[in-house]
C-alpha cells in the first residue's frame, strides 16, 4: 500500500528508530558520544556534560539555531546536527559523503541505510549524540503537494503503522494552519513519543515529525518547532 502525505515522514522516523535506538547502546555507549549539551528543547538535558557549558536551564533554552527548507524555517536546539538530506543523499556517491557517514554512525545504521531510509526527506537535525531514554532525539521534514489532512484522515493513517495517538489539534504557526498530533509508536524494543506538525505552505503540506524516548523532550522540542516557524 502507498503512504499517504502525511503518514510517509511518519514511517520514515519510525525506520530511524527502529534502526537507530537501542536501550542497550544508551546504556553503555560511555558519555563519549554523548553531546555536550543537548538543549532543553528535544533532546533531554546529559546530567554531566550540559552544566558544564550552559549554567541554568534558561541558557540551554535560548541556546538555539534556525534551520531552514525551501518552505519553512524553524528554531532548533544550538548543539544539534542538521543534515540537507536533499544534498547529502543525492548522487551515486552519496554513502562516501563525510556528512553522511557521520549520520549514519550516530543513528547505528550503515551508510548504505541511512541513504536509503532518508533520501525522501528535507532535512533530518538529530542531536549530536545524546539520548533520550534510549532513543536518539531528532526531527525530519518532508514536503508534497496537498492540503492539510483532516484530524480524521490523520487518525487513519497513524493506525495504519500502529500509532497510538494521545492527542491531535489544530494550531496556527507563523507559516500558517497546522494540524498538531502526539502519539506514541513501539520500535527497537522499547515506546517512542514522536509528535506529527503538518503545514499548508502555499499549497505544499510540510510535515515536520519529532521524535524523542519521553512526552517531556517530544513536547519541549515541538513547543519550540511551533513557536518559532515561518514560511521561508
Amino acid at each position: 500500500m502507498r503512504l499517504r502525505p502525511f503518514l510517509a515522514p511518519v514511517a520514515l522516523c519510525l525506520a530511524l528508530v527502529a534502526t537507530g535506538c537501542s536501550s542497550d547502546d544508551s546504556a553503555d555507549g560511555p558519555s563519549e558520544s554523548s553531546p555536550e549539551t543537548s538543549a532543553a528543547s528535544s533532546p533531554s538535558a546529559s546530567a554531566s556534560e550540559p552544566s558544564e557549558t550552559s549554567e541554568p536551564d534558561t541558557d540551554t533554552e535560548t541556546d538555539t539555531q534556525e534551520v531552514a527548507t525551501d518552505q519553512v524555517a524553524f528554531d532548533v536546539p544550538g548543539s544539534w546536527v542538521t543534515v540537507d538530506a536533499a544534498e547529502a543523499f543525492s548522487g551515486d556517491d552519496a554513502t562516501e559523503d563525510p556528512v553522511v557517514q557521520d549520520l549514519a554512525e550516530r543513528l547505528g545504521v550503515t551508510p548504505e541505510q541511512a541513504v536509503q531510509t532518508f533520501a525522501q526527506m528535507d532535512l533530518i537535525v538529530t542531536s549530536d549524540g545524546e539520548r533520550d531514554a534510549g532513543v536518539l532525539t531528532n526531527l525530519n521534514v518532508v514536503h508534497v503537494p496537498g492540503a492539510l489532512p483532516t484530524e480524521s484522515a490523520a487518525r487513519a493513517e497513524l493506525k495504519q503503522i500502529g500509532a497510538t495517538i494521545t492527542s491531535i489539534e489544530a494550531v496556527e504557526t507563523g507559516a500558517g494552519d497546522a494540524l498538531r498530533v502526539a502519539y506514541t509508536l513501539e520500535a527497537g524494543g522499547g515506546q517512542v513519543r514522536s509528535q506529527a506538525l503538518a503545514v499548508d505552505v502555499d499549497g505544499q503540506l510540510v510535515t515536520i515529525t519529532v521524535t524523542a524516548g519521553t512526552e517531556t523532550t517530544s513536547d519541549e522540542l515541538t513547543d519550540l518547532v511551533v513557536d518559532s516557524l515561518t514560511a521561508a
